[in-house]
């Protein structure tokens, strides 16, 4: 073979050769007169391919592995015909696995020949980079409020928080694992956490979180955390530097903001559909009524205006529902503004079981509740009464033909939040089907013939103009469960 016929040291010095390839390193060569290059092994190896995997060529490097914006600085040294010394330039390439960080170094040997060498130095610039972007925010962090610096060595699995991250937790000793520190942390948040740590040991990644913290006096307090791994040569996580900081009032003033938004919506519903009861079905009435008495007018048979007054009255019933409706949507913004007052879950719910008893008692369902965890709450006893009474009157209403209704409801403190569970074995919904519809005004999903579809809209809205929320999960022939979080 010609020298530019095989790769660059295979064939002429073969020891050179294995000693070149072994090293993680790649030495090329180029021949200005001829713009033929030869590559040696250990270049593709760096580069991710086999020897004749990828088109040994100076179009194919400069064209397709070089990275575009790296492309000038390369070129210059190849072009400088001057220098009496090796040219140094650090480029991205197009490796197997995505751009990577080399070392060019490129020598000239007379007018005809130019030679170089590419190191992979990847991890060290990414090493770089980071301590870079370290101090860069380390600096910034300073003009902050409440901010404090942590640091965990992960060779010696050791913890250290500075004064300021002391004054967050509420510490006046340095915790004395990383175990401990999580402990710090609300529980929801703890595996989050770790996890995060765990994976910026394991591939260097930095992470941004926002937790709840407990303090050391006890108050729980809303954090944000960020840290980046420092890591060796060799790519291994060595420490990891990171920053807390106090975000409560900002937390809270964004919580506080998202409420709002949501009560804005949720009233421009409410309005919408009073405007759509309003304008399509009492002008409905309206027309069957004078359709009615129109008839009424003209028929000279007495049946005929007994049986149109019979219609009449059918038309002024569902007017009248339509009008309580109506009435219970007002009622909403306004009662929502009274004052709330401590009520007992046990005695309101056996008044509601007491006032059902009937109904219970010909649906032969057997009821249970347990107010134990939280007996009671500051709330609005209209509300929650009606809360009561149109879930258990819909558990009963749409209880399963082929086994005894069973309905729970228990009261639970979850993250300073109290929630109602009220749950059924009845016919259940299909959540895919009608998922999206369940607590819309006028919607049903049974062939109950008393079925109105107005309870569940009531009690979201009363619910939501509180400030809580209303969840349902739910199976055809399994049952239905409500999550409601009342504060």
């Amino acid at each position: 073979m010609g020298l530019f016929e095989s790769y660059l040291f295979d064939d002429e010095t073969p020891n050179l050769a294995r000693l070149i390839n072994s090293v993680n390193a790649g030495i090329w060569e180029f021949d200005v007169n001829t713009n033929k290059v030869k590559w040696s092994v250990s270049l593709f190896t760096i580069l991710g391919y086999q020897p004749g995997e990828i088109e040994c060529s100076y179009s194919n490097f400069i064209d397709n592995l070089i990275y575009y914006q790296d492309r000038a600085s390369f070129l210059a040294t190849i072009n400088n015909r001057t220098a009496q010394s090796s040219e140094i330039a650090y480029i991205r390439l197009l490796t197997k696995n995505g751009y990577e960080w080399f070392q060019s170094t490129v020598q000239r040997q007379g007018n005809a020949k130019i030679s170089g060498t590419l190191i992979n130095i990847n991890q060290f610039k990414f090493s770089e980079l980071q301590l870079t972007n370290n101090n860069t925010f380390v600096a910034e962090t300073n003009k902050l409020l409440k901010v404090g610096a942590w640091e965990i060595d992960v060779t010696l699995s050791k913890l250290f928080l500075t004064n300021e991250a002391l004054d967050i937790f509420e510490l006046h000793q340095q915790p004395a694992t990383i175990d401990e520190l999580i402990g710090c942390f609300e529980p929801e948040h703890r595996q989050l956490l770790t996890a995060a740590i765990e994976d910026c040991i394991r591939i260097g990644r930095p992470y941004d979180l926002d937790l709840r913290l407990k303090t050391g006096k006890g108050k729980v307090i809303w954090t944000k955390i960020k840290a980046v791994a420092k890591i060796d040569n060799y790519g291994k996580c060595l420490l990891i530097k990171g920053v807390i900081q106090d975000i409560n009032v900002t937390k809270h003033s964004e919580n506080k903001l998202k409420s709002t938004l949501n009560l804005i919506n949720h009233k421009n519903e409410r309005l919408q559909n009073f405007a759509y009861i309003a304008s399509h079905n009492l002008r409905s009435y309206a027309g069957n009524l004078q359709l009615m008495l129109n008839l009424h007018e003209e028929s000279k048979s007495q049946t005929e205006q007994q049986e149109i007054l019979s219609h009449v009255r059918s038309i002024s019933t569902s007017l009248n529902a339509t009008i309580e409706h109506l009435n219970e949507i007002v009622k909403i913004d306004l009662v929502a503004n009274q004052e709330k007052i401590q009520i007992e879950f046990d005695l309101l719910f056996k008044n509601i079981l007491n006032a059902l008893q009937s109904n219970i008692h010909s649906a032969n369902a057997i009821v249970k509740y347990d107010f134990s965890k939280c007996p009671h709450i500051y709330y609005l006893p209209a509300y929650l009464e009606s809360i009561f009474h149109n879930l258990l009157t819909n558990a009963l209403k749409y209880r399963s033909p082929d086994r005894q209704a069973i309905i729970t409801c228990k009261s639970i403190i979850e993250n300073e939040h109290v929630y109602l569970i009220f749950e059924d074995n009845g016919m259940g919904i299909d959540m895919k089907k009608n998922g999206d519809k369940i607590f819309g005004m006028y919607q049903t999903f049974h062939n109950n013939l008393d079925s109105q579809g107005i309870g569940l809209y009531i009690t979201r809205n009363q619910i939501e103009a509180l400030g809580g929320t209303i969840t349902v999960e739910s199976n055809l022939d399994i049952g239905t469960k409500f999550i409601i979080k009342l504060l």
